[in-house]
């Protein structure tokens, strides 16, 4: 074994931290949809995205009528999605979150014994349209929308609270654009911190960032930031919501290439007053840091794809546990890397020996 992979080897057999992921919930009812039918078990799917995008708008004038056909009723959210990679670590993350008022709704039943799960309510309903190169997702907001702090305090009690948040090492908060509460969901769990040692690093995944107005925005980034001597802060983005933050603090929209998108985080970086800025795209990762400059590191390509929604979030989950120690900051990408290209081809997470033999076959690593 080389000196590179002996390190990722260590690295993962010695994992170990405390992750907790909020604060959100959904159960996601996914569908393919079908172009052409040739029998009553015989059908082709429309592949494209774009050829969707072109069909509603050629009959724009008119009615679309579509046949969908149902793929899988399963979890979501960020907590969950995200949660799931350290939670088949054997990190046993823990995740407040929407998960089911009475019980635990089936499509979360897997995730009891592998994750502390801590339900406020009943989940949120998004309805997932999955195509070989995108996905399009429609959700019913309610459930995450009324989530708040005090929410949380009433439902768990200070001394739940106290205990759920001590000691963790990586606190995570997701989906900004998707929850109205989220600044004052972000208040309260710094409060928890007011006397307390504060988490080695805070993780988000902002989501849509232009379902928010840019108000809205750059308040939740004032926001973030006034927290950040406190707590390193990462900021997490796939290649559409990186180049909508350009946009909204004022910096040119850079190439597609490795070189050009991780420069223009340098500079977007220390624009926003972030310890981290990352992003993750098809064919490569990328990522600017205050204390170790700048890194990418190339994504294969994968063909026999199965399931892309939850991709974005399998790469957070990666890079999180690739952040609970001191592996480098490229091979942290790596890492997050491997762990997409497995998901996206086993609807799963690898475990820590099929992330090892992941990292063996990436080109780049």
């Amino acid at each position: 074994m080389n000196t590179n992979m002996k390190e990722y080897c260590d690295y993962i057999a010695q994992l170990e931290g405390k992750i907790l992921l909020g604060c959100d919930g959904f159960v996601d009812e996914t569908y393919q949809i079908v172009d052409v039918r040739r029998s009553a078990t015989e059908f082709s799917p429309i592949e494209q995205l774009k050829l969707f995008g072109e069909l509603i708008v050629k009959r724009a004038d008119g009615g679309v009528g579509l046949e969908i056909i149902a793929k899988r009723r399963c979890e979501g959210g960020f907590g969950i999605n995200t949660g799931r990679v350290p939670a088949i670590l054997g990190l046993q993350p823990v995740l407040p979150g929407l998960y089911g008022r009475n019980e635990i709704d089936p499509a979360f039943k897997e995730f009891e014994e592998i994750c502390s799960m801590e339900s406020l309510g009943d989940p949120a309903l998004t309805l997932a349209f999955e195509f070989a190169d995108g996905k399009l997702l429609m959700s019913d907001l309610s459930a995450v929308s009324n989530l708040s702090w005090k929410q949380f305090k009433d439902h768990f009690g200070e001394d739940k609270l106290r205990e759920m948040f001590a000691d963790v090492d990586i606190l995570g908060l997701g989906y900004w654009s998707l929850t109205a509460n989220f600044d004052g969901l972000l208040k309260g769990f710094m409060s928890q911190y007011t006397n307390s040692r504060p988490p080695r690093r805070m993780f988000f995944d902002f989501a849509d960032i232009k379902k928010k107005s840019p108000e809205s925005f750059l308040a939740s980034l004032e926001l973030i930031r006034s927290y950040s001597d406190k707590i390193p802060m990462t900021f997490s983005l796939n290649e559409h919501e990186v180049n909508e933050l350009f946009l909204r603090i004022g910096l040119d929209e850079p190439e597609y290439t490795p070189d050009a998108i991780v420069s223009a985080l340098t500079v977007a970086r220390q624009k926003i007053g972030f310890d981290e800025l990352v992003v993750h795209t098809p064919d490569f990762a990328a990522a600017s840091s205050a204390s170790e400059g700048e890194a990418y590191a190339m994504q294969d390509r994968q063909s026999n794809v199965i399931r892309l929604a939850g991709a974005g979030d399998s790469f957070n989950g990666g890079y999180l546990c690739a952040s609970l120690g001191s592996l480098p900051l490229k091979k942290r990408l790596v890492m997050a890397n491997a762990t997409t290209a497995f998901f996206v081809t086993h609807a799963t997470t690898p475990t820590r020996s099929e992330l090892i033999t992941c990292i063996e076959k990436a080109s780049d690593k």
